[in-house]
């Protein structure tokens, strides 16, 4: 029951979105969350979108999870035929809605396999990821939505949804839970706000809250800093089994008992300090995703927050991503023109982008021997609108050679990205495995010979 689809460099499904828009792309989505209650207890969550289509009298959603009931047009006419989408009609310009509503509550206390993907509703708590609890506009991060809810009375709400206006990122990438009971912790750290939430267990919320709110304060300047919210929720069972998804937002955390907190907290303390949200540009999301969570990772395992395991796993959730990737080869234009069309290669500049930095800066200790990281050389750029120059310079500027051949190679060319064996140090292995076909997959494992030294939480 250990299934664990972690979106950190993946994070592009939920990150990285096209700021390409066609008309009515960027007109506003309602979203109504309502709580049927039988009595004190819930009985089902039901949720009505509202929105105008667009000049071809269509607007598409994105099925948010499979055990949805009920989906019906209220105005206008609902396809439900395509797998994944839910497609809305009307007349061009005019307001259509539709609805639907989750399985009826159940006591449940046993984990199920697909929870990360479940809308878990219970007579006395509701929780899931936003993606999951609401169905998102396809299109660019940007659109506007309106989101509403109104949890019976007594009950918490812990979430990184707004209620009322913000963009369609957030129900991408967050995370929602309301219940009659929970423990709650916050944290301040500078203007940002670290939010811990736990549902029935014994899980030390105030202990998390500090964990995550140190490594914020320490890893993440002032001005990049952002709120960010989790909710774990505990189940029975005899052996250990975990599943959870997480964003720069909020993660949402399903355990058993036994499952150790370096399974898990890791994660959170990498999408904690991941930069905040933004629309996505194609031309450029191989450096702004992909750089950006290899240079958060790189410094949480560096400051000793980050066990070598967990490291390990990052870089692989890469390797895996690009190497099972059908657009693996792609060159950038082809990125840049498919980009809105395919989730896969929405996927892909994260994944390869962040290999590309891992290859980039085993050149650079090599080149300097040891003495200059990517680091240093992204320390001197910023965020620059043409990354790859700038990268090429800044690379120049620390000693560590032209760097254009390689650059041309992997993120214009799309040429095959294989890292050395030894592109991660003497704490790491990178290996390659080949199917019947030669289709070929890197993955990456830490060595069991390796220290940690885990960073003691402190108040910040």
């Amino acid at each position: 029951m250990a299934h664990l689809p972690i979106r950190l460099v993946v994070l592009a499904a939920m990150l990285v979105l096209t700021t390409l828009a066609r008309a009515g792309d960027t007109e506003l989505v309602r979203y109504d969350v309502a709580f049927r209650m039988q009595g004190a207890d819930l009985a089902a969550v039901e949720v009505r979108a509202t929105a105008h289509v667009d000049r071809n009298g269509v607007i598409d959603f994105t099925v948010p999870f499979w055990q949805a009931t009920d989906v019906r047009a209220l105005v206008g006419s609902l396809d439900t035929s395509t797998p994944g989408r839910w497609r809305l009609r009307g007349q061009r310009g005019s307001e259509v809605s539709f609805a639907w509503r989750s399985q009826p509550a159940a006591p449940m206390r046993t984990m199920p396999w697909d929870a990360w993907q479940t809308l878990l509703v219970r007579p006395d708590a509701v929780a899931a990821s936003t993606n999951v609890l609401l169905a998102a506009p396809e299109g660019p991060e940007s659109r506007p939505v309106d989101v509403h809810w109104s949890a019976p009375e007594g009950w918490r709400v812990s979430t990184s949804l707004a209620q009322g206006m913000q963009t369609a990122a957030r129900l991408r990438g967050g995370t929602f839970l309301a219940a009659r009971e929970g423990r709650t912790s916050t944290r301040h750290v500078g203007a940002a706000t670290v939010t811990v939430t736990a549902l029935d267990g014994t899980r030390d919320v105030e202990r998390i809250a500090d964990t995550l709110a140190h490594a914020v304060a320490d890893v993440v300047p002032p001005p990049a800093r952002h709120d960010y919210t989790v909710n774990v929720v505990d189940f029975d069972g005899k052996s250990p089994g975990r599943s959870m998804t997480t964003s720069p937002l909020g993660g949402t955390v399903y355990l058993t008992p036994g499952v150790p907190d370096d399974a898990w907290l890791p994660w959170l303390l990498a999408a904690a300090t991941l930069p905040g949200q933004a629309p996505g540009d194609p031309a450029t999301a191989w450096y702004t995703e992909g750089f950006a969570t290899y240079r958060t990772v790189s410094e949480l395992f560096a400051k000793g927050y980050l066990p070598p395991v967990a490291f390990a796993q990052m870089i692989d959730q890469a390797a895996t991503g690009y190497g099972n990737s059908p657009f693996r080869r792609a060159p950038q234009g082809q990125v840049e023109a498919s980009f809105a069309a395919s989730r896969d290669m929405r996927e892909l500049p994260a994944n390869r982008g962040l290999l590309f930095a891992v290859l980039l800066d085993a050149r650079i200790r090599t080149a300097t021997g040891g003495t200059k990281t990517l680091l240093d050389a992204l320390a001197r750029i910023g965020s620059p609108a043409n990354p790859g120059a700038a990268l090429v310079d800044a690379v120049a500027a620390i000693g560590a050679g032209d760097i254009a051949p390689l650059y041309r190679r992997y993120i214009v060319e799309g040429q095959l990205l294989q890292l050395p064996r030894d592109a991660l140090g003497p704490c790491f292995t990178v290996g390659t495995v080949a199917d019947w076909s030669g289709w070929q997959v890197q993955h990456v494992f830490a060595k069991p010979s390796c220290e940690f030294r885990s960073t003691a939480a402190a108040s910040p």
